[in-house]
């Protein structure tokens, strides 16, 4: 009967060790799952944390469309990390143990906001970089916080461990491996993260090293390009950089005074072409009083980090004066072509002079009246005032163009225009109508010699554009002016027929 009890003492000995055992096994299992699922609710949200502030500080140090994305991708993975520390039963566990509930659902409502916000940042890298830059500091708190509760996650997981260690040692040899697991799985993670980022910072130097590499490049082409590249500072309007046919052009130190005047002076081109800034051209008086023809462009860039504006040059003088000879050469061809029209016009008050002085001769011969000479005088005064008119108008017009622009009243521009081919309509029978609804004080600016030859070619090709040979009928040819707005319309209609 003894063995027997004996055996069923020892096998109830037995049983309630094993049974202490798997309870105690059970309930160090349980709490080592909790524990576990803590712990690594906390690192999730602490890791989260950590790749979205270091996201922040590369975006505001480097503000760009992919650094705005990366930090709005990081923004939520830490958002949906955060939730599990207030809606699960493990990051219950975890606010229990901290006391810290309110701080974490309050940021989910400002990661929310940031998210939203980070989709209107725009372009502008310096608005990007400050509003990054201050979400840094709004977060700054929540990385105290995660970092309280992972501390106190641990510190409490330890002393729990250490009092059923106490109560169970055998049975808790199973928490203290499952809790060296996950602390060796802790550092597994940590280590290959670290790795991660590590070549994540590699492959951003490298990135960084190419674009140095590409800016000196483009720094040597710009260099050596024969065109003028300026770069413009738009804040005070001060030169950044002039490459070294910039130099050569105006002068090698971006300080000296043309520098300023020309920038003024092609800023002020640019903002009058109504917004065409691809096309600016203006003249320009050096120092030392060359006058040179530019023309070029106008850009904003983004140099040194920061927004500027490009101005590139051509020197085009030579064209400009072989385009004034060549306007010189058809001026004088169409002297040469009104000469006769011309000399005509002159034959005319010639011929009243002589016809005056003949009189005059022949009454002073018969003893006439002072007051019939003294007319006759008045009207060789007269002609002779006709004449010079003619003449100053051939001299005008055979002027050679002026290298720099003026002001002048656009009326009598077109007036004298009118007047240098009047003589020559008339010879042809044709009927020139002027009609000018525009103030005589009303001017332009501009290259008059210019604008004259303009206007006198428009009325000869008017002129030209008659069938002389057809039937005789009124020919006419109207020419008119009118103001609309700030600009003026010059129009010259003839009925020729044709085109």
């Amino acid at each position: 009967m003894w063995p027997s009890a004996l055996c069923v003492v020892t096998m109830s000995l037995f049983f309630a060790v094993a049974s202490l055992y798997v309870f105690h096994t059970n309930r160090q299992t349980l709490l080592s799952v909790e524990i576990a699922q803590s712990s690594q609710i906390a690192f999730a949200a602490q890791l989260a944390f950590e790749r979205a502030r270091s996201s922040l500080e590369h975006g505001a140090h480097n503000p760009a469309e992919e650094t705005v994305e990366d930090s709005r991708a990081r923004l939520v993975e830490l958002r949906e990390d955060l939730k599990p520390l207030y809606e699960s039963r493990p990051g219950a566990f975890l606010q229990d143990m901290t006391g810290v509930r309110d701080p974490i659902r309050r940021y989910d409502g400002i990661l929310e906001g940031m998210i939203r916000r980070s989709f209107d940042l725009g372009a502008d890298g310096t608005e990007a970089g400050h509003e990054l830059h201050s979400w840094l500091g709004t977060i700054a708190p929540l990385g105290q916080t995660l970092k309280i509760i992972l501390d106190a996650s641990a510190e409490r997981s330890q002393r729990m461990l250490e009092d059923e260690h106490t109560s169970a040692f055998r049975a808790a040899l199973l928490p203290f491996a499952l809790l060296f697991l996950s602390g060796t799985t802790l550092i597994a993670v940590l280590i290959a993260e670290s790795r991660r980022n590590r070549r994540r910072l590699e492959e951003v130097e490298a990135a960084r090293g190419d674009v140095a590499r590409m800016e000196e490049n483009l720094l040597a082409v710009i260099e050596a390009a024969p065109t003028a590249m300026t770069v413009i500072d738009p804040q005070d309007n001060s030169i950044s950089f002039i490459n070294a046919a910039a130099g050569m052009m105006i002068n090698p130190s971006p300080d000296h005074a043309d520098w300023q005047k020309l920038t003024v002076t092609a800023l002020q081109v640019a903002r009058a072409g109504e917004g065409n800034w691809s096309n600016v051209k203006l003249t320009f008086t050096r120092g030392n009083g060359d006058v040179i023809a530019l023309r070029g462009s106008l850009c904003r860039v983004l140099w040194e980090g920061r927004p500027q504006l490009l101005l590139v040059l051509l020197d085009t003088t030579r064209m400009r004066d072989a385009d004034l000879q060549l306007l010189q050469a058809a001026k004088l061809a169409t002297l040469g072509e009104m000469a006769t029209a011309i000399a005509h016009e002159l034959n005319q008050p010639l011929a009243v002079i002589r016809m005056a002085v003949a009189n005059a001769h022949r009454l002073l011969a018969g003893g006439g009246e002072r007051s019939i000479i003294a007319a006759k005088l008045d009207r060789v005064t007269t002609q002779v005032d006709r004449a010079k008119r003619i003449i100053d108008q051939v001299r005008r017009y055979g002027r050679m163009p002026s290298e720099t622009g003026e002001t002048f009243s656009l009326r009598q521009a077109i007036e004298l225009a009118a007047g240098f081919v009047a003589e020559q309509y008339r010879s042809f029978g044709i009927r020139l109508a002027i009609q000018l609804d525009i103030p005589a004080d009303l001017t332009v600016s501009g290259e008059q010699a210019i604008f004259e030859q303009v206007i006198v070619n428009l009325l000869v090709n008017a002129r030209d554009a008659f069938d002389m040979q057809a039937p005789q009928r009124v020919r006419s040819v109207w020419l008119r002016a009118r103001p609309d707005g700030e600009r003026a319309i010059i129009e010259v209609e003839d009925d020729a027929g044709g085109i």
